[in-house]
């Protein structure tokens, strides 16, 4: 087996590195041929993936959501199997299969090939794997950017905070599944590859990352005292039938506006401007390995992949 490695040296505060460092000798003596790389900066993850994709045979990927969001988009359309070891402050992919999370679990699931195949969801700029926000829920990532002490759920609440202060409903127009139209101003959409985003805001807890689907959270404009109470519940994703909130499943979605409004891709900051999405599910093109017990999220089985 030929396996690239690339990893980002800022992620985990330390734990990224620690992990590198015990897990390239110990593959060394197994036998194990590697190829690895330290991610520099922003993008370089994408242009790491590619380059590596075409002379190995599976990519590990030691970082945050950000990390695997970009590998994966240096892979598409024709992925090489993944194995993904979160070390992020958020790690929303993560909490959709039992991912190794040291350097024995890494080899371990080198070794025994295990995993899942993954729906990728395009945009038509960008791939998705996790989750994708918009309105009120990006400017929050894009704040949340500026925090540097905290990491997780109490991160991304300051976020909020400084968020609520400032924030102004798009209008938007959706076409859903090409037929059904909605057009008014949300407080936030949500699409939903997996469950959570923003560090553990289960804003699509139903979601499930291998069945041809997204899952939609719709939330109507209101009041900043409502959007507090609402906090709460999309932490444990019981949120889903309160007033002003629709949740949908669809397979594909046009979103079109007039108006600039923000926007994130699995946690990635992309900016304010009046974006032209549209949204459709690559169905379970993503081989992605993992361990063979633990949690998931999953539809299918687990099946040997490498």
């Amino acid at each position: 087996m030929n396996a690239a490695i690339i990893a980002n040296p800022f992620a985990g505060r330390g734990r990224t590195k620690r992990i590198v460092e015990q897990f390239l000798p110990r593959a060394k003596a197994l036998g194990l041929s590697t190829t690895f790389e330290w991610t520099r900066g922003p993008g370089d993850g994408i242009d790491l993936a590619k380059r590596l994709s075409g002379s190995h045979d599976v990519l590990c990927v030691i970082g945050g959501d950000g990390t695997i969001h970009e590998a994966v988009n240096g892979l598409m359309p024709d992925p090489i199997p993944v194995v993904f070891v979160p070390t992020g402050s958020g790690n929303d992919f993560a909490k959709l299969l039992p991912c190794p999370t040291t350097p024995e679990e890494l080899l371990q699931t080198l070794e025994m090939g295990l995993g899942y195949h993954f729906d990728v969801v395009e945009t038509g700029f960008r791939y998705c794997i996790n989750s994708i926000g918009l309105g009120f829920e990006a400017l929050v990532t894009q704040h949340s950017r500026s925090i540097h002490r905290l990491s997780g759920v109490p991160l991304y609440l300051l976020a909020v905070f400084k968020s609520l202060a400032s924030f102004l409903n798009p209008t938007l127009r959706m076409a859903i599944d090409d037929e059904e139209m909605q057009t008014g101003e949300k407080l936030l959409v949500s699409i939903g590859n997996g469950v959570s985003a923003g560090g553990g805001f289960y804003l699509t807890p139903n979601a499930c990352p291998d069945d041809g689907h997204v899952d939609l959270c719709i939330v109507s404009p209101m009041g900043r005292l409502r959007i507090l109470r609402l906090l709460p519940l999309a932490l444990k994703g019981t949120h889903t039938n309160k007033r002003g909130v629709e949740m949908r499943r669809v397979t594909s979605l046009t979103i079109d506006s007039h108006t600039p409004y923000h926007l994130h891709v699995d946690g990635e900051y992309l900016g304010e401007k009046p974006w032209r999405l549209r949204i459709f599910v690559r169905e379970r093109v993503l081989p992605i390995l993992c361990l063979r017990r633990g949690p998931t999220r999953a539809k299918h089985s687990i099946v040997k992949i490498l």
